[in-house]
């Protein structure tokens, strides 16, 4: 895997335990909600964007490693591919490779 395609998929995780995090600060405090507001897990690290999505469909999400959560048009052709579109958001799977396993290692769920 090239030094751009990890940036990206480091980018990627970062984004991803953000999301962990509120999340589990929702939890914690006892904001359990039917939808939550994460921030886009794209490869651009200057990406602040928001996506509301139901709680129940980011857990199916990410119950996959090498699935992403990001804002349509955000997917980064060279490591990953959309393999579901919704109106406010895409998702994205790593390719097999590099990307795939450095999803799989920096998942905060295993």
């Amino acid at each position: 895997m090239d030094e751009s395609a990890r940036k990206i998929g480091e980018n990627e995780a970062l984004f991803r335990a953000v999301n962990e995090r509120i999340e589990g600060l929702g939890e914690a405090f006892g904001l359990i909600t039917e939808s939550m507001t994460i921030v886009c897990e794209c490869g651009d690290g200057l990406c602040i964007e928001q996506i509301e999505l139901p709680v129940s469909e980011y857990e199916r999400i990410r119950a996959d490693s090498t699935l992403f959560v990001i804002r349509p048009g955000h997917e980064i052709p060279d490591v990953e591919d959309v393999v579901e579109r919704h109106d406010s958001f895409d998702v994205v799977r790593k390719r097999s490779g590099g990307p795939a396993e450095l999803a799989r290692e920096t998942d905060p769920r295993s």
